[in-house]
This record gives C-alpha cells, sequence and structure tokens, in this order.
C-alpha cells in the first residue's frame, strides 16, 4: 500500500560476499532518470504507472495473490494448484489466465488512483534522488564458490560480484530515495500539506538464464523495473538470493509543510 502513495547469519554472510554495495555507477544514474520518467504520472495520481513498471516476477504474485481472493476463482484455483478436475493448464491457458489476472491488479491500482483524487488527495512535487547504493547480483550461489576462490587468491581480500567472470544470471539493484510533496483537504476547509521522504529499487536484469528461448522472469534484458521500497527483504530474496539482508536505505518518514 505505501507503494501507492508513493506513487505507489551464515546465509547472510554468503550472500553478503556475492552482493556488496558499490558507490553508484552510471547504470545507477540511468536508473535514477527512469524513475524520474514517472513523474508525470504521479503527480496525476494514475497508478497503472505502478503495474506497467513493476519487476515482472513480483507483477505474477501480486496479481496470483488478487485473484486468489476472488470466490469466484477460489475453486478453479485450488484444482489448478491440487492438479485435479479439469485438465492440466496449457501454456496458452495459463499465459490468459495471468493476463487477466494483471489486468485485474491494474485495474485495482487504477481505482486507488482515482479514490485518492476524488478525496482530495493532490500531489504537489515529485523527484527521485540520487542513487543511495547498488547491488550487483548473481541468480544463483554456486557463484559463492567463485568468490571464495578469489578471496584466497588475493589474500582474503574480497572481490566485488560485479568483477566476477560469471556467466549465469546477474541482475542490478539500485537503491532510490524519492520525496513527495501531497496536500489533502481538512474539515477547516484548509489543505494539510507534507513532506514524504521514501525509497523505491530499480531492478533489472542484465543475463538470464533460459530455456527454449524463454526467458522464465520475464523481463527484457537491460530494462529498469521498479518495486516499493516497503517490500519484504525476504521477498526480495526470493528472486534475488544473493541480496544481503542489511542493504543500505535512506531514512524514511512525514512531517508537515508550512
Amino acid at each position: 500500500m505505501k507503494f501507492i502513495y508513493t506513487l505507489m547469519t551464515a546465509g547472510a554472510a554468503l550472500a553478503a560476499l556475492t552482493a556488496e554495495a558499490a558507490p553508484v555507477s552510471s547504470a545507477a544514474r540511468e536508473a535514477q532518470a527512469e524513475a524520474n520518467a514517472y513523474k508525470g504520472a504521479v503527480l496525476n495520481c494514475d497508478m497503472s504507472w505502478a503495474v506497467d513498471a513493476m519487476y515482472p516476477p513480483l507483477k505474477w504474485t501480486l496479481a496470483d495473490r488478487l485473484a486468489s481472493r476472488d470466490p469466484r476463482q477460489e475453486a478453479a484455483n485450488a484444482r489448478r494448484i491440487m492438479g485435479t478436475g479439469a485438465a492440466r493448464e496449457s501454456d496458452e491457458q495459463a499465459r490468459r489466465r495471468m493476463e487477466r489476472n494483471i489486468r485485474a491488479l491494474k485495474e485495482q491500482y487504477l481505482r486507488i488512483g482515482q479514490q485518492m483524487k476524488q478525496a482530495g488527495f493532490k500531489v504537489e512535487r515529485y523527484a527521485v534522488g540520487t542513487p543511495m547504493a547498488e547491488y550487483v547480483l548473481p541468480h544463483s550461489s554456486t557463484a559463492i564458490r567463485s568468490v571464495r576462490a578469489d578471496s584466497r587468491r588475493s589474500g582474503g581480500k574480497l572481490t566485488s560480484a560485479e568483477h566476477l567472470n560469471w556467466e549465469g544470471g546477474r541482475s542490478r539493484l539500485v537503491v532510490l530515495p524519492t520525496v513527495m510533496w501531497y496536500s489533502t483537504p481538512t474539515e477547516s476547509g484548509r489543505r494539510l500539506r507534507v513532506e514524504r521522504r521514501d525509497f523505491i529499487y530499480a531492478v533489472r536484469d542484465e543475463v538470464i538464464e533460459s530455456t527454449n528461448n524463454r526467458n522464465y522472469r520475464g523481463t527484457q534484458l537491460n530494462k529498469w523495473y521498479f518495486i516499493d521500497g516497503n517490500t519484504d527483504v525476504n521477498t526480495l530474496r526470493s528472486y534475488f538470493p544473493t541480496l544481503p539482508l542489511n542493504i543500505a536505505r535512506p531514512d524514511t518518514g512525514e512531517r508537515p509543510l508550512q
């Protein structure tokens, strides 16, 4: 929900070996520019961008989750998951089902934006700030062995994942601070103006594993997608297993404006 209002151990140690935060690069600056391109939609409370620009694996998860709440779909979903009843779903049927679910998700976001405008919510200013942190993330934990080998060769100095000769899947995640000024009507007839500081994640897949020329993540190579900063880190690590748990994030919060 917060994404909507912004427009919307050993394992951890090993993960840290394969994904070190690095000084922001030209790629991170590119992510900032791509995110700022949606400024007009944010100012207009047009929530459709939040779905259109969302990282596809997360979009599928949220769309399926929304569909599972629909009583009309509950029985069909149960049969599909359990493999009972009707014949197994074909690839084409699965594609059409996911398209329906994504349309429903987009309609939900659009309704919320419309309700915000009807309630008098107005975005006065929105900007994406300088990238705070950047992580290069091999998809497979087998990259850890390469890091350990590089560490031994370098006398204990860890090598950033970005410099590994890694041919498997690889993504880049950038932490982008955001600032929004918005106002809402009060009972007195005046408007309450608020500054909200938050952040989003920009993600792109730079090397993608594929099967039969099909990218299982459903992404375009080197295209930037975005994820709500409120997304749980463990959820992110389900897509990026080498993402550290203690990733750098900016301070967030709200303050009234005069």
